[in-house]
This record gives structure tokens, C-alpha cells and sequence, in this order.
């Protein structure tokens, strides 16, 4: 029977316990094997939400798009038409929901914003942009709170 990843997860923890950590002698590597220890539980802790966590994510990140897109048409540029057509070159949502996939079309859907964003950004300043001002600070907050939910209290100090 093939374990399934989590399971892993906790297999690999429990054996470098097991096997490495009486072998640690010096308070240096202690305090670093319980960082490692703790990094794998946070591992373990979202692993489990991974698969709806992306699919919300990316589906935000298709509204947000569309949006986009309408704005950016209201836009004479040549950027604007190229980010317009690149919006609609982006590939249908992932036909499966393993994580592979789904991180796939998260890359995907973010690369393109992040190409657009050197046209989005200044929009609250600059007036032929004016279209993009509200799509911009949905995009701004999205980014904000998804950033928020990565933190790793021990990893910011």
C-alpha cells in the first residue's frame, strides 16, 4: 500500500527524530532540528487545505482577470490590447484537482497579472488608465491578503 503524502510527511519526521536527533550534540544543531521540526508541521498543517485553498485562489484570480480585461479594453494603448489578448490566451481553469495542476494554472493566472501590472500600477495617477482604478485596488488588496495568509509567525521576526 502506497502511504499518501501527509503520511510522508509524518514518516520522514518521526524518522529523523528517531535516527538523527540523538546524534545532535551541541545546543546549535538542536536549535536547528527544532526549527526543521517545526517547519514540517507547518507542512503538514496546510498540506491538507492545499487543494481548496488553490481552487479559491484561482478563481479570485480569473474574476480578477476578467475584470482586467474589461477595463484594459477601455483603453487605447498598444499595452493595453496586448494584456487584453493575453488575459484571453490563458488556459481554461485545471481539468484535474491534484496539486501539480492547480499550482500550474495559479502560475499561469499570476504570471499574467504580474505582466500587467507595470500598466496597472499607475492607474491611480495617470488619467488614460483612469479605467483600471478600481480593478487596480481590488488587485492590491487581493495580493495584500493573500500574502497575509503565508505568513509563518516564526519566519518573521
Amino acid at each position: 500500500m502506497r502511504p499518501y503524502p501527509d503520511e510522508v510527511l509524518r514518516m520522514i519526521q518521526a524518522g529523523v527524530a528517531t535516527h538523527m536527533l540523538p546524534e545532535l550534540t551541541s545546543k546549535y544543531a538542536q536549535a536547528q532540528f527544532a526549527f526543521m521540526a517545526l517547519l514540517f508541521g507547518i507542512a503538514q498543517k496546510d498540506y491538507d487545505g492545499a487543494v481548496p485553498d488553490l481552487v479559491d485562489a484561482n478563481g479570485a484570480l480569473r474574476a480578477l482577470l476578467g475584470e482586467t480585461a474589461g477595463a484594459l479594453a477601455a483603453i487605447e494603448r498598444d499595452e493595453a490590447r496586448a494584456g487584453c489578448e493575453a488575459i484571453a490566451a490563458l488556459p481554461g481553469e485545471a481539468a484535474s484537482l491534484r496539486l501539480s495542476a492547480l499550482r500550474a494554472e495559479h502560475d499561469a493566472l499570476r504570471g499574467v497579472l504580474a505582466g500587467l501590472m507595470p500598466l496597472i500600477e499607475p492607474a491611480a495617477d495617470v488619467a488614460d488608465l483612469a479605467p483600471l482604478r478600481e480593478v487596480r485596488g481590488k488587485i492590491i488588496e487581493h495580493l495584500r491578503a493573500d500574502s497575509r495568509k503565508r505568513i509563518v509567525p516564526i519566519l518573521t521576526a
